[in-house]
């Protein structure tokens, strides 16, 4: 690494590092919205796999947008289990 370089912390089980930053309120080893771009990723691939077909992804929006993008967003919530539902999301 260059002199300037930062080093990363080190989390051998990254699982526990979350729980412990839920229970602690403190931020975990890795930036939440990494790890949320990370799981996005794969959800987006198992969406395209699924419905074998190519997808444009507005990451700003996190929406898919372009040809067969009202299909494909049906895929990005569930239908929640009542007394559960959505209304908080403005």
């Amino acid at each position: 690494l260059p002199d300037n370089a930062s080093p990363l912390e080190v989390s051998r089980n990254h699982m526990a590092n979350f729980i412990n930053s839920v229970r602690s309120r403190q931020d975990p080893i890795s930036k939440v919205e990494d790890g949320h771009r990370s799981a996005v990723v794969g959800h987006l691939i198992g969406i395209a796999l699924r419905a074998e077909k190519k997808y444009n992804w507005n990451p700003e929006k996190e929406v898919f947008t372009g040809e067969g993008a009202d299909e494909a967003n049906t895929h990005l919530a569930r239908e929640m289990r009542k007394p559960y539902d959505y209304s908080f999301v403005g």
